[in-house]
Parts: C-alpha cells; sequence; structure tokens
C-alpha cells in the first residue's frame, strides 16, 4: 500500500511575473516535489490544512513560519534561506534572525547537472554572469574577480 502523497504549501517572496532567483527556486522544487505530493505555491501562507510549510527567503517568509507555527504547532517546516538571507539579512533583520534556528540548520548545496566542457581558448577570457543585478550583486564584483 503507497503512502498518501503530502500536501506542501511552497511560500516564495516572488512569483512567476518577477522571474528572480527566488522564483526560478520554487518552480524547480515545485517542480520536483508534484511528482509526488500535492504543491500550492503561495506568496504569503495565511491559512489552510497543509501537512508541510516549505518556505524561501526568511525575512520575507517571516509572517509566513510565524503564522504556520501557531496554527499548526505540531506540523514540520522548512526554511530555504537565500541568498538574500545568507549575504545580509540574517545580520541585520531581527524577522530574519527570529525565524532561522541555527542548532537546526542543515546545508543543503544545489547544483545543475553537469555539462560538457567546452574547448578552452588562450585568447581571451570566456565568463558568464547570471543573477538579478543590483547593489549587493554588483556585476563590479564580477569583473574585478575576472
Amino acid at each position: 500500500m503507497s503512502r498518501p502523497a503530502a500536501r506542501i504549501a511552497l511560500v516564495t517572496p516572488a512569483l512567476a511575473d518577477a522571474n528572480n532567483g527566488n522564483w526560478q527556486t520554487a518552480r524547480r522544487w515545485a517542480q520536483m516535489l508534484r511528482h509526488q505530493h500535492a504543491v500550492r505555491v503561495l506568496p504569503q501562507w495565511t491559512g489552510g490544512d497543509e501537512d508541510l510549510l516549505i518556505a524561501l527567503h526568511a525575512r520575507r517568509s517571516a509572517a509566513s513560519l510565524v503564522a504556520w507555527r501557531e496554527r499548526h504547532p505540531q506540523r514540520p517546516l522548512l526554511l530555504v534561506l537565500t541568498g538574500t538571507d545568507l549575504y545580509r539579512d540574517i545580520q541585520t533583520d531581527a524577522d530574519a534572525q527570529r525565524v532561522q534556528h541555527r542548532a537546526k540548520t542543515t546545508v543543503c548545496l544545489q547544483s545543475s547537472p553537469s555539462r560538457r566542457t567546452l574547448p578552452k581558448t588562450g585568447r581571451h577570457l570566456r565568463a558568464l554572469m547570471v543573477g538579478h543585478l543590483r547593489d549587493e550583486k554588483s556585476p563590479c564584483t564580477y569583473f574585478e574577480a575576472a
């Protein structure tokens, strides 16, 4: 007898129209989870009877995490720290600090599938930068590193 599918609320601060990193992560996770579970992607969790809450971005999902814990104190929740959490918000934002629990933290690295190595040239540098560029992701940092 197979186990019934879990009902999952996946909270992301940005939906498809933003097309940013948080949305891409949420879309990818929802796609993987939907093979075995019922997934509802939301900008904020305000109620529902899901079995699990997965929230992207500590600061922007803090209200959802608090509401979930109040409504479902025994049900699991998972907070995914995003890039902005890691390089800024965890150090400075009280909401982000309040909802993340270091003692329970597990690092899960994401990666892309292996790609075929392209021939290299010594004549020039081939480089690519992908990201939602703004002050903390300045293209100047990339150019300086290159």
